[in-house]
């Protein structure tokens, strides 16, 4: 008979937890999240993960397929749809259409209201288009390129992994030799889907709790000449939209988003308040001189340390005495510790199908030095891997 003590204790401990949160902050839902997956691993035989993750992907198939094919846009947002209406309007086997509904049905996905009559609910309504759709799109694009990568490592030399226009990514849609941004700018769908779920994985990387921006109120009030913050390749300035509303005012500093013009152009005064937008190849000398801080968020892991190193120099050449470079990406551990952090390794893992990686304490230090840059201190979250890194020039 199973011994289940273990799996009880930890039951009565997530028990516990959730009496103490009512109101879990974001913290604490990462963490309770991950004392449920804690007490069903104790439970769970080899047999049962991987039946688990073919019902996962089962799930992911048919709303892979309901979402591709528009039939999850026929299903009306009040009321229900059949399946013989639904396969009438989507030209399918209405067999199909029942087997694909179920699966999804069973997940969690939409409601079956009478035998094979379907309406939205609002997991449902959370995969459309419109909503966090185009982020679970893009997942599965990079499922597919795990199921590449057993041929692509048995066609490929161990030195192409590092060559941008040899990715795992490009391999699996038949598009080796570009990059992975020269790839999906052939196609404007795609590339809509990548620039959507950029924003939508947003939420995922604080900008605030980290480093105290405070400290440098004195000091941005004292110069306010100096540009207070310098947002590398920042998007269409999310970090700093959010860092205003940590700090209001941004204490009358000027906060200037660069990035390429393809970015820049599409962005109007009123996307981006308070902010200065101006046109910058990170690949090429930093024109702002001597700004208090230059940020840099979720870009480094885009690539290798050669590469990173390319571009930090770009930006040391720019700094003054006591300017700043923060770094703010997630942290790779020394050490995976089973059933913690799974968001940072399923990211490593899409970061290495575009020739991009994750990079352990060590990795920045000695990039950091190779550009002549000290850590200063390491800030994390209060939850998760992502830290902001506090670097400035070395002492002569």
């Amino acid at each position: 008979m199973e011994d289940t003590s273990a799996a009880l204790r930890a039951a009565e401990k997530l028990v516990e937890a959730l009496k103490g949160h009512p109101r879990a902050s974001e913290a604490e839902h990462v963490a309770l999240l991950e004392r449920i997956d804690r007490v069903r691993a104790l439970l769970e035989t080899p047999y049962d993960v991987i039946v688990k993750q073919q019902e996962e992907m089962s799930a992911a198939g048919a709303m892979y397929t309901l979402i591709m094919t528009g039939a999850i846009k026929k299903v009306p947002d009040e009321g229900t749809i059949t399946a013989e209406r639904l396969a009438a309007e989507m030209n399918m086997d209405v067999s199909a259409i029942q087997r694909l509904m179920r699966a999804a049905i069973v997940a969690g996905f939409f409601t079956e209201t009478a035998p094979n009559t379907y309406g939205h609910n609002k997991l449902s309504q959370a995969y459309q288009l419109h909503a966090q759709g185009p982020f679970f799109l893009l997942c599965m694009d990079f499922n597919r390129m795990c199921l590449a990568l057993p041929d692509y490592f048995k066609t490929h030399k161990p030195e192409e992994l590092y060559d941008p226009k040899k990715s795992p990514y490009c391999f699996s849609v038949g598009k080796e030799g570009k990059t992975f941004y020269e790839a999906i700018d052939e196609n404007p769908e795609r590339r809509n889907i990548w620039n959507v779920s950029i924003q939508i994985f947003e939420k995922n990387m604080p900008v605030s709790g980290m480093f105290p921006w405070e400290s440098l109120k004195a000091q941005v009030e004292k110069e306010p000449e100096r540009a207070f913050v310098v947002d590398v390749a920042g998007g269409r300035g999310q970090a700093l939209l959010k860092l205003q509303e940590a700090i209001p005012g941004a204490y009358g500093g000027k906060l200037i988003l660069q990035d390429l013009p393809i970015v820049i152009d599409t962005l109007k005064p009123e996307d981006i308040p308070n902010i200065e937008p101006m046109a910058y190849d990170m690949f090429t000398p930093q024109p702002v001189k001597n700004a208090h801080v230059y940020f840099m968020r979720r870009l480094l892991h885009d690539f290798y340390p050669p590469v990173c190193v390319d571009i930090m120099r770009n930006t040391v050449s720019a700094m003054g005495p006591d300017s700043r470079l923060i770094v703010c990406d997630m942290l790779m551990p020394e050490k995976v510790e089973p059933g913690r952090l799974k968001e940072l390794y399923w990211l490593d893992l899409t970061m290495m199908s575009i020739s991009g990686k994750e990079k352990t304490l060590d990795e920045f230090n000695q990039m950091f030095d190779a550009v002549g840059l000290e850590l200063v201190k390491v800030w994390p979250y209060a939850s998760g891997a992502t830290v902001q890194l506090e670097t400035r020039l070395k002492c002569s």
